[in-house]
């Protein structure tokens, strides 16, 4: 027979609207209060009936977050922050990954917002400008919070991309390199902002950005690093530093200085962005610039609780992380 919340209440001697506001986590029931009932629920083996709670309240409490790859660890680490944030607010995660695909990404999001999830957190594969997308979904009434890729007037939470592009160019020019290159991603407001961050930091030091300095690479291909670091080594003067808009594609770029011969960094520097696990554990351990990845989940989620809750209204500023800087050796001339 299940456990009905009357079970819960006569067990502790207490009234059913008590043990309904404790599961809910409300702030009128005390800390003790809610340790019973939470530990009576576990000792008689309660589970919650969310379809029928979800007709009471008009809410789920489930929160849908579609994401472009979820192989790559900055999507890992950002729903790790997302669910220390939903979960210790008492919401779960229904998690979709679209590959990359905005026509899938699109499907995904019907399905959710179909199956009545509260809120959305969405890592966008949709190309950079496109706003139709999100002015139809801003029309279902269902609170939607961007995370990395930003498009306008959309609830935002990411890294600050052209600093970041900033940060990894003006280090390579404080280390003495001067034909600097930059290997960008596809066309997202991540690439975009990096990019313009890479322009900003040589007009800073009055560094021309020389024609074909600049090759595109997709975020998380090795192999499109490699590629396009070959195409930039065959100049015939060639690039002394290089600025790869991801880990992955500086790995690529590293494997390719390394088979022409280059010592990392007296003969050429590089740089990536994303801080990736094994990046400190290369034959040349990579610089990079750390995105703050779980402290981007966890301030996507809280936004986002706030939208559904009431607290936040409409303001759509972005709220962008600052990046951090990591130097190791592949960058590190001045240091040796």
């Amino acid at each position: 027979m299940s456990i009905r919340l009357k079970d819960i209440a006569a067990a502790l001697g207490i009234s059913i609207s008590t043990v309904n506001a404790a599961l809910q986590n409300r702030s009128d029931i005390s800390k003790a209060t809610r340790a019973r009932v939470l530990k009576k629920a576990r000792d008689l083996g309660y589970r919650p009936n969310w379809v029928a709670r979800s007709l009471v309240t008009q809410k789920t409490q489930i929160i849908g977050v579609v994401v472009p790859d979820l192989s790559r660890s900055f999507f890992s680490q950002v729903i790790k922050g997302i669910d220390m944030v939903a979960s210790a607010k008492g919401y779960h995660l229904l998690l979709c990954n679209t590959d990359e695909d905005p026509a899938r990404e699109d499907e995904e999001v019907s399905t959710l917002i179909g199956k009545q999830v509260d809120g959305l957190i969405i890592g966008s594969a949709h190309p950079a400008g496109e706003c139709a997308v999100w002015r139809r979904l801003e029309q279902s009434g269902v609170p939607i919070v961007l995370v990395d890729r930003w498009f306008p007037k959309t609830h935002f939470v990411g890294g600050d991309d052209e600093q970041i592009g900033f940060l990894a160019t003006e280090h390579l020019i404080q280390q003495g390199y001067r034909r600097i290159a930059h290997i960008r991603g596809p066309n997202l407001s991540t690439a975009i902002g990096r990019l313009n961050g890479y322009k900003k930091a040589l007009r800073k030091h009055k560094m021309p950005i020389k024609r074909g300095y600049v090759r595109e690479a997709g975020y998380h291909t090795e192999a499109g690093g490699y590629g396009a670091t070959v195409d930039l080594l065959r100049f015939s003067s060639p690039p002394d530093a290089i600025f790869a808009a991801s880990d992955p594609i500086a790995v690529g770029a590293l494997d390719a200085t390394q088979k022409y011969g280059l010592s990392l960094p007296d003969d050429i520097g590089l740089i990536g962005v994303g801080n990736m696990q094994y990046g400190q554990y290369l034959t040349v351990p990579l610089s990079t610039v750390d995105q703050q990845r779980i402290e981007i989940g966890s301030k996507a989620a809280s936004l986002l609780i706030d939208l559904i809750t009431g607290k936040a209204k409409g303001n759509t500023r972005p709220v962008l992380i600052e990046p951090k800087l990591i130097v190791r050796t592949s960058s590190s001339r001045r240091s040796q």
